[in-house]
């Protein structure tokens, strides 16, 4: 924030297999996705108790339905990304999760 942040994405990637039981844990490159989903909500919850809130912050990582949705949100983002999501749910994804959001909330 000092130096003059808008806000900030967490998290997109990460290159641990901390957990990974998939024969293919031991592959090189980014991991997205389920994976990641609890590592990327504990770093918007802590992001957001450093900042007090003040930063804006896009939750990324593991999202594909309303539940993942709302716990980003819930840990302190401001909005949610969803990407993974997309390529094994379609382009529906976003109109679902908003949907069933609306009707549960």
């Amino acid at each position: 924030m000092e130096r003059g942040m808008d806000g900030i994405v967490a998290t997109n990637t990460t290159i641990e297999r901390d957990g990974l039981l998939s024969a293919n844990a031991v592959e090189s490159g980014g991991l997205s996705g389920l994976p990641l989903r609890e590592r990327s909500t504990a770093m918007v919850r802590q992001i957001w108790e450093l900042t007090k809130g003040k930063l804006p912050i896009i939750g990324v990582g593991g999202v594909f339905n309303t539940d993942d949705m709302k716990e980003k949100l819930d840990a302190g983002a401001s909005l949610v990304q969803v990407y993974t999501g997309l390529v094994y749910r379609g382009p529906g994804l976003a109109r679902s999760i908003l949907r069933e959001f609306t009707v549960k909330h």
